[in-house]
């Protein structure tokens, strides 16, 4: 009888394979002709086109393998026709980048999509303000019957009607983000008629299957009564999408829409909503407006990613209605110390947090609150407002000492992170007495630890054998242009540790 290998068993592969990095895949080929037969495969499920695009002979060969497609360039999508049928492809990402007379290629294109049944996932970027580009885009979309995910990008400003023809065929799907550019151009009485009928004919649609929905319009020419897109395209479309876990509208809103959003919350129009991405509200009375709208959230938010600082309402309304279910934080801003502890001691079940704090060592008291999120896993902070030339002189130490006191005696605490993301302007993580690093060593469960953009001088072959004494888990350290013993001594006490020159994303 033969005998039985593990290349053998198909499922035992691809078992493999969801626990194998792409890079080590590729070491894998390398090994043996049996390795290779196994894991090549497995390689071609993933294509990006970005790096090169395959001629239409290798494509024809491996069409069994590929899975899906990104970045492709709309000049050398005529490889896919030669290819056809490609009969397992389920994603296709086309690349964004325009260029002259793109809407003859787009025409010719669209139909070979009407040839991937299989197709699920589609990312496209087109010139709908072309008739016949818009005509054949509903054609192609109209035939895509497995389409589960569309992420559509508008090249420029088109009608509100065409906007409400491509919501109303993609009422069935369960991801949609779509990209509206509004350029300046003058808008004539009929243009707006258009859109307060593609108003009505989104109200009156069937409510979609939408679970998550993403609109970002470029810019948005604003009127009295309020932003064209926002008042007749995107808050009707929230009205008709009940089953909606993550909302993205990532622009800056109008104090009419914010309310409009508020109504629609306290109405329970989106009781599913769990995930919310907010755009940029640099106003007190549109913060104002936003904490009502989070306190009208009936299921409680488990993500928020926020693209300004908050206000003090923000928050507050943040810590009164969401401790229990927020997870997840991530603020594209700085803030204060005190703003910082207020979150940390008010939202227990926090699980990520990724902040750049701002310190004024002038002017900060240091805040009296303990950090009550024990259980957090990924901790970003970014410490600025610290002069890092001064910092030696001993009258500025006296003053800046506190407040870096305060942060990592409290991070010491939280014991169950897995990733630590600092950064500068300097955490000085030396192990002398005047460093920080020794205050961590009761991390046992860290995995991830990320150097950014601290002196290299502060990592050398101390902090190397401290780091591997100290976090028994420890398997990845970004850290730029670190010094050679530092990597060294790191690998050859732990060879499993990967020391990379990168960020961690």
């Amino acid at each position: 009888m033969e005998k039985i290998t593990p290349f053998d068993i198909p499922l035992l592969i691809n078992e493999i394979c969801q626990y194998v990095s792409r890079k080590d895949l590729t070491r894998c080929v390398l090994v043996s002709k049996a390795w290779a037969a196994s894991f090549s495969t497995v390689l071609w499920r993933d294509l990006d086109c970005r790096r090169a695009t395959p001629d239409i002979l290798t494509l024809t060969k491996q069409r069994e393998h590929i899975r899906s497609m990104r970045n492709i360039t709309w000049w050398k999508a005529g490889n896919i026709r030669e290819a056809l049928p490609l009969l397992h492809l389920q994603g296709l990402e086309f690349d964004d980048s325009g260029g002259h007379g793109l809407h003859r290629m787009e025409i010719r294109v669209l139909p070979l999509l009407e040839k991937i049944p299989t197709l699920q996932h589609l990312r496209i970027s087109l010139s709908l303000d072309h008739d016949n580009v818009c005509q054949q885009w509903i054609r192609t979309l109209t035939g895509l019957s497995q389409l589960e995910s569309l992420s559509l990008r508008c090249q420029e400003f088109v009608d509100g009607k065409v906007i409400q023809d491509v919501l109303r065929l993609c009422h069935g799907l369960e991801r949609l983000s779509l990209e509206i550019p509004y350029g300046e151009r003058f808008i004539e009485e009929e243009d707006l008629q258009e859109y307060r009928d593609a108003k009505m004919a989104i109200e009156r649609m069937p409510e979609t299957r939408l679970r998550e929905l993403s609109f970002r319009p470029d810019r948005i020419s604003l009127y009295p009564d309020g932003s064209l897109v926002e008042e007749n395209i995107i808050m009707p479309l929230l009205g008709r999408c009940p089953r909606t876990e993550k909302l993205d509208l990532g622009w800056k809103y109008q104090e009419s829409t914010l309310q409009h959003l508020s109504k629609l919350l306290k109405d329970n129009k989106l009781p599913r909503l769990r995930h919310f991405i907010i755009g940029y509200l640099e106003e007190k009375h549109l913060q104002k407006a936003l904490a009502e709208a989070l306190s009208h959230v009936k299921c409680g938010i488990e993500s928020l990613n926020f693209r300004c600082k908050p206000s003090d309402s923000v928050m507050q309304s943040l810590i009164q209605y969401h401790s229990r279910s927020l997870k997840t934080l991530d603020f594209q801003c700085s803030l204060s110390l005190c703003g910082v502890s207020t979150l940390m001691a008010g939202l227990p079940n926090l699980r990520s947090f990724r902040k750049s704090i701002k310190i004024n060592h002038y002017s900060d008291d240091i805040p009296d609150k303990h950090w009550e999120c024990h259980d957090l896993r990924i901790l970003q902070l970014r410490l600025y407002g610290l002069d890092t030339r001064l910092l030696n002189c001993s009258s500025r130490r006296l003053t800046v000492k506190p407040h870096l006191n305060y942060v990592f005696s409290e991070v010491a605490k939280l014991t169950s992170l897995q990733v630590l993301i600092l950064g500068k302007d300097e955490e000085d993580l030396y192990l002398n007495r005047h460093g920080y690093l020794a205050q961590l060593a009761n991390l046992k469960e860290l995995k991830v630890f990320d150097l950014a953009k601290i002196s290299h001088k502060a990592s050398g072959k101390q902090e190397a054998l401290w780091m591997v004494k100290s976090w028994p888990k420890l398997l990845q350290v970004y850290a730029r242009k670190a010094p050679v013993i530092f990597k060294e001594t790191l690998q050859e006490k732990r060879p499993l540790i990967e020391v990379l020159d990168q960020e961690y994303r």
